[in-house]
């Protein structure tokens, strides 16, 4: 079906936000009635944030402004979009930080060479088929290895309590790396770790709606996995190292997909998914320093650091597709 027009009015300037319908935070139903109608008073009056002022500028039709209503500059002069992004962050200095957390809807290009541009682009059905036989040939290895150590003749019960405990080792993990790895904020001055940082996760907080890098690329998730072996194996006992493994690594594709489905999903109000993708659209949109939880929110309440979602007077409605229009 052919994208249809939705315009809506904003401090003079016109919109056409009917791409944006089916990403929009707060939900289709709470956008619906205002086409072709000024969303001024209700930007203002529901509180909307900066984010979300900026995306705005986006849908402009004529392009974007050099600032909008609220007087903020646009960043995106500050680089190339035709050019390879990875290239130009480090020349933002002290301003990448700014930038990296004002999102645009558009597609990113990383690298200049092809080849390692296919790397970083990973379609959500890839994590499961590369790791769900490595997890299987674990569970088997690590079954097969404990009852070889303790003697035991059936393993099943003390395997699956090990799995579990590396799918808890891992929710740590999640919320550790995202909020102390990829949550860094590198100095102005050091061009190393703002590559680094947009490269695991700063591009993805600019790009939110970029379908094709909302899971963990194979090669990196590799070398990740590889260390986290090599840590428990230095921890645990030798007939719990492989099944841990294989739990830990099964706790990161539950999460890569749960996160693919916080951002194209639509979860039913009062689920728990419809509570997570609330909650993960805050940590994007409004508080990009707290809410570091994907999968659950736990470690954010034993941290500190977890999001209060307002209650709402209607619930959310969000759409998978194009939101077709009466």
């Amino acid at each position: 079906m052919a994208e249809e027009e939705f315009l809506i009015k904003h401090e003079g300037n016109q919109y056409d936000i009917a791409h944006f319908l089916k990403n929009h935070p707060g939900g289709f139903n709470y956008v619906e009635g205002f086409q072709n109608k000024d969303i001024a008073s209700k930007m203002t009056n529901s509180e909307h944030s900066k984010s979300a002022f900026y995306l705005l500028r986006e849908y402009k039709l004529g392009g974007r402004d050099e600032k909008n209503v609220q007087g903020d500059e646009d960043l995106e002069k500050l680089v190339d979009w035709n050019e390879p992004m990875l290239n130009q962050v480090a020349g933002l200095g002290s301003r990448y930080n700014e930038w990296v957390t004002c999102p645009v809807d558009r597609k990113l290009r990383l690298f200049g060479n092809p080849i390692l541009e296919s790397l970083t682009i990973t379609p959500w059905y890839v994590v499961p088929i590369v790791w769900i036989p490595i997890v299987t040939y674990l569970i088997y290895c690590g079954s097969l290895q404990y009852s070889e150590v303790t003697k035991d003749p059936s393993p099943i019960l003390p395997s699956v309590l090990y799995i579990c405990l590396g799918i808890i080792i891992w929710t740590l993990l999640e919320y550790s790396l995202h909020r102390w790895v990829f949550h860094m904020e590198p100095s102005g001055n050091s061009k190393i770790l703002i590559y680094i940082h947009f490269g695991i996760h700063g591009l993805h907080h600019k790009v939110p709606f970029d379908a094709r890098r909302l899971v963990f690329p194979p090669v990196p998730a590799a070398v990740l996995a590889y260390g986290g072996y090599h840590l428990i194996k230095a921890l645990f006992p030798p007939q719990m190292v492989l099944l841990i493994t294989a739990g830990g690594i099964l706790g990161y594709v539950i999460y890569d997909m749960i996160h693919f489905y916080l951002h194209n999903g639509s979860p039913k109000e009062g689920t728990y998914f419809y509570t997570m993708k609330r909650y993960h659209n805050q940590h994007h949109f409004v508080h990009h320093n707290s809410g570091f939880g994907i999968s659950n929110l736990y470690w954010d309440k034993v941290f500190g650091t977890a999001i209060s979602l307002k209650k709402l007077a209607v619930g959310i409605r969000w759409c998978s597709n194009k939101f077709k229009l009466s």
